[in-house]
């Protein structure tokens, strides 16, 4: 008897899965919400997850008396207790660190981009005061990004990517990385401190750790640079969101742009969303960064084998 093999993602994606696992698995593909995915994961073998859209708890993992190896096509997954996997020796694998996929994929920071230059030129509000039949420019003053300074926290792959952004549009490029002192040519590695004071957009892209959540606190929130912009497109746990909000509330930081929220996709008790209900200076994006269907191909494909190559060694 085949094992059985869960998928939740896209359903365009769903062929390559079966091309490449079809003969060897089961493959069933319910509708990715909680009350039809629960039941079968709790009896599958593996779980592939494409779509983190499904939390998975202690209790999940701990009834899945099948459960063999968790596979997502994503570099995130704190959707899933690991720490319940550790402890049943259930292995997770993620796209963390995987640099052969990781450098072919540009959409997530091709959307911190747009996220950056929308926040710049006041787009949301200006789509809407055109949608409201109106049209006065005059009160919708943009920021020229050249020759302003960005500051990146996180100089990865998506990092690297926004400083070749900012660069071609004439910006000074600084980062903070406390895994990469040397950067890269025309960027000044700097500290954080110093990065939120002196930085007129600012850019998070560091995958989320116990280290890392909260490492912009309320008293870091306190340094940014009177009117800056701020760019969140990698989770939402890695800021202060009220101390983000206070500060939008006190015009100290001019428009935020992002990509993830807190408890997403239940969103509407996240202080960021109902601040920007009447608040167009403030931009979300329901996590689209890196669903592009061209990249969601390669990465499940990619995942896909690694799910034959871990059991060929196992």
């Amino acid at each position: 008897m085949k094992d059985v093999l869960l998928y939740i993602g896209p359903e365009y994606a769903q062929e390559t899965i079966e091309n490449i696992l079809g003969s060897s698995y089961k493959i069933l593909a319910p509708e990715g919400v909680p009350d039809k995915v629960i039941p079968i994961f709790e009896e599958c073998d593996i779980f592939f997850d494409a779509s983190m859209k499904v939390p998975v708890s202690a209790d999940n993992i701990h009834n899945a008396k099948n459960l063999k190896l968790i596979v997502t096509a994503t570099t995130g997954a704190n959707h899933i207790d690991q720490k319940a996997l550790e402890q049943r020796g259930v292995p997770l694998l993620t796209l963390k660190g995987q640099k052969e996929i990781l450098q072919e994929l540009t959409p997530a920071a091709e959307q911190s981009w747009l996220l950056l230059m929308a926040c710049a030129r006041n787009l949301r509000g200006a789509i809407h005061h055109v949608e409201d039949s109106q049209w006065n420019r005059v009160e919708f003053p943009g920021i020229m990004l050249k020759g302003k300074t960005i500051g990146i926290i996180g100089l990865g792959r998506i990092g690297s990517w926004m400083a070749r952004y900012a660069t071609a549009f004439g910006m000074k490029v600084q980062a903070y990385d406390p895994f990469n002192d040397e950067g890269n040519d025309g960027i000044e590695m700097v500290d954080i401190n110093h990065l939120l004071s002196t930085s007129d957009f600012i850019t998070v892209h560091v995958h989320l750790t116990p280290e890392t959540a909260q490492i912009i606190d309320a008293e870091r929130i306190k340094l940014f640079k009177r009117g800056s912009i701020f760019i969140n497109t990698s989770r939402a746990e890695l800021v202060d969101v009220n101390a983000l909000v206070d500060a939008l509330k006190e015009e100290h930081i001019a428009a935020i742009g992002v990509d993830v929220l807190f408890n997403e996709p239940d969103i509407k008790n996240d202080p960021l969303w109902q601040h920007s209900i009447d608040h167009y200076n403030v931009i979300i994006s329901p996590h689209i960064g890196g669903y592009c269907p061209e990249a969601v191909i390669k990465v499940v494909e990619f995942s896909a084998k690694r799910i034959l190559k871990y059991f060929a060694n196992n």
